[in-house]
């Protein structure tokens, strides 16, 4: 995915951000993603990584869970947080603890959450969904393991300026060659977020700056965007192989 922070994705997250491009859909035409960040404590690293490779993980693709991809802080971040994307197909999927307590049962369940809770400081969970209407999408830059995520905060009743602006240039966008994922947070700690995701082969495109580049004088989007943004959080994310995982076992 594409894909998120506890300020928040996108990291989307994310965000949304994820190593396979399996999409899922809650309601008939829109795409949604289920974010979890979590703060490790430093000293519990290594059990928390051998949790999520050994009983987390492995239950989860028991569950019927397509993907996941996990995230950590690049060159600028939280170096002992980590963000998980899994698609989400319904609302429904959640009920009863989701995929990881149907696949455990709930007394294993209960002791993972113990071990959990152990090894982590915080852990936030978000509901994403990715705006394909507004995203400017190419097979070039799809499965790069950088991100680099730029949180938006929209003015209230100001979203349906946002999203014009967005697909009013689209074209500007794609006769630029910028290539980005636009996700929604809509549920979750803190407020509704828009998050922009651009995949980079490498730390050097930082350089280059964000989407508006595309814009050149960028005074020009400046004044489009004026008391509609009121402000970003932009930061980098590494994608971490040994944490995600692809394909599906059977089910328990």
């Amino acid at each position: 995915m594409h894909l998120s922070r506890a300020t928040l994705l996108l990291s989307v997250m994310l965000w949304c951000i994820g190593a396979s491009v399996t999409e899922t859909r809650a309601q008939e035409g829109e795409i949604w993603y289920r974010v979890q960040i979590v703060q490790i404590r430093p000293e519990k690293l290594t059990d928390f990584m051998e949790l999520y490779r050994d009983e987390i993980n492995p239950a989860l693709r028991a569950g019927g869970v397509p993907w996941r991809s996990a995230w950590r802080a690049g060159q600028f971040g939280d170096t002992y947080e980590r963000q998980f994307i899994t698609p989400l197909s319904g609302f429904g999927e959640l009920d009863g603890g989701g995929a990881l307590a149907r696949a455990l049962g709930q007394r294993d369940y209960d002791r993972v959450l113990d071990k959990l809770r152990e090894t982590t400081e915080g852990r936030q969970a978000y509901a994403v969904r990715y705006r394909r209407d507004l995203s400017v999408e190419s097979d070039d830059v799809s499965g790069l393991s950088i991100a680099r995520v730029t949180n938006v905060q929209v003015a209230v009743g100001r979203g349906a300026d946002f999203e014009a602006f967005l697909r009013d240039n689209v074209a500007t966008f794609l006769d630029a060659g910028v290539v980005f994922g636009i996700y929604q947070r809509q549920f979750g700690p803190g407020p509704v977020l828009w998050q922009i995701v651009e995949n980079l082969r490498s730390y050097r495109e930082l350089a280059r700056g964000g989407i508006l580049r595309a814009f050149g004088d960028q005074s020009r989007a400046a004044e489009q965007l004026a008391g509609v943004v009121t402000g970003t959080e932009r930061y980098v994310l590494e994608y971490d192989p040994d944490l995600s995982f692809t394909g599906v076992i059977a089910p328990i």
